[in-house]
């Protein structure tokens, strides 16, 4: 059994916000937050950072073109739901991916709107919850982790941004020796034209314990509307000897810019599965860092992107090795349509006493269009001398043979290149875990809408 958390009925402030972003402005969102002094704080210190820092240099990314005096920078509280029958088709579509779930958070433009947590894990002592009300209820542990280690509010300006005007989020507390067998699910439904929104996710998981998180970042298509932003975060704490399965995947519409900021940081003997899909948005960048801290950590990341039109998607790796005897496997695979551009730059990075370190790293790009490009950019940072890291990257056309043979076979030409995008995919596709066959085919059905584009 579960127990549904309903937020406000009503909403309480419908009064926006002015546009752009500024100190009063943050100070209105802590004070409507309820937050404790030490989050203010918090926001004041990424605000001076926001001010201090420059932009980040990105090489072939450019985001000039979005106008942040011209943004909303927090949207008000929404009324909560009781039958999620009520939301949007598309994200419908997307929970039922999960069937059964041991929990669910659903957030509407900046705040949440839905809650739902198997009675035995409460009892267990897991947390779920949206990050305002961690923050209230929660505010050591909150504290203890918040921007601490693995996102500073000082890795670059657009994550001061997000310290300054977090609003929203996830998480989740797993307590140390505990299994969970069904996913947790978090979904984020952005709607609110020319509004930024920064949620915060952060899982922090105890020694020995099993669990599986799942964000879904969505909105829907817009090819018209105003510019819209995704400002998030993600820090997630991997305990020692614990396995950890988290899936990241964005379908925002063509009006959204989308810069994601994801670290996770592995304790001793641990293991992390990280999937990352990219399918929407007007430009989008994240950053995917895994650092193994202590021996033994052990992180498979794989990455899936697949820009058509003229979107452009970018995406910045860091297999980070700082302790002795861990292992990484990484493999980002991007199919690109239209004149659609793709950026990928990753890095292996060995510390000195990353001794007995196994680092692999493969990027490969499939172009369905002449138009299509895609830059790959992997790099070693070797610091070590007993250590196996090697990387590859590959960016090709659609073989003509390939195509030739199945039409010769009866096979139309769409769906002949259908089936060999989707053979393409399917090394990152295998690396899915058996509780979420059905996000497997849910993407299979995403590539082949795509293609029917």
């Amino acid at each position: 059994m579960a127990t549904r958390t309903m937020y406000q009925e009503t909403i309480k402030r419908p009064t926006l916000p002015a546009r752009g972003f500024g100190r009063e402005t943050l100070e209105t969102l802590s004070a409507q937050r309820d937050e404790p002094r030490w989050m203010l704080e918090h926001r004041y210190q990424g605000w001076h950072h926001y001010e201090e820092l420059q932009p980040p240099l990105w090489r072939r990314t450019d985001i000039t073109d979005l106008d942040w005096g011209q943004l909303i920078p927090f949207a008000p509280d929404q009324a909560g739901v009781r039958d999620l029958s009520v939301l949007p088709p598309k994200l419908h579509d997307a929970l039922a991916t999960y069937g059964r779930r041991a929990g669910l958070l659903v957030q509407r433009d900046s705040a949440p709107v839905y809650r739902d947590l198997a009675d035995e894990l409460r009892a267990q002592g897991v947390i779920w919850t949206d990050m305002s009300t961690a923050l209230r209820e929660h505010s050591e542990l909150v504290q203890a982790h918040f921007m601490t280690e693995a996102v500073p509010a000082s890795t670059d300006k657009f994550t001061a941004l997000h310290a300054a005007f977090w609003s929203g989020g996830t998480f989740l507390y797993v307590p140390d020796g505990l299994s969970v067998e069904l996913p947790f699910v978090s979904v984020l439904w952005q709607e609110m034209p020319e509004l930024a929104v920064f949620p915060h996710t952060m899982l922090v998981v105890g020694a020995g314990s099993d669990v599986t998180l799942v964000s879904e970042l969505l909105s829907m298509g817009c090819e018209a509307c105003p510019d819209t932003y995704h400002g998030g975060v993600t820090e997630l704490y991997v305990g020692a000897g614990s396995r950890v399965r988290y899936v990241n995947a964005q379908d925002f519409g063509r009006h959204v810019y989308d810069l994601r900021s994801q670290t996770a940081l592995l304790d001793r003997d641990s293991h992390l599965d990280w999937l990352s899909v990219t399918l929407g948005g007007r430009l989008s960048r994240s950053s995917q860092h895994s650092v193994l801290r202590e021996p033994g950590g052990e992180a498979v990341v794989t990455g899936l992107y697949l820009p058509a039109g003229k979107q452009h998607m970018a995406m910045d790796t860091l297999q980070d090795h700082v302790a002795s005897n861990c292992t990484s496997d990484l493999l980002y695979q991007g199919a690109l349509l239209g004149r659609a551009r793709s950026v990928y730059e990753g890095t292996i990075r060995a510390w000195p006493g990353a001794q007995k370190t196994n680092a692999y790293q493969s990027n490969r790009n499939l172009l369905l269009s002449k138009r299509a490009r895609a830059d790959s950019l992997p790099q070693l940072e070797i610091e070590a001398n007993d250590l196996r890291c090697t990387h590859g990257a590959t960016v090709s056309h659609v073989d003509d043979d390939q195509v030739f043979y199945l039409m010769s076979r009866g096979i139309p030409r769409p769906d002949a290149v259908r089936l060999i995008v989707e053979g393409f995919f399917q090394p990152s596709l295998d690396r899915l875990p058996e509780p979420l066959e059905g996000l497997k085919q849910r993407l299979t059905d995403a590539i082949a809408a795509k293609l029917r584009d």
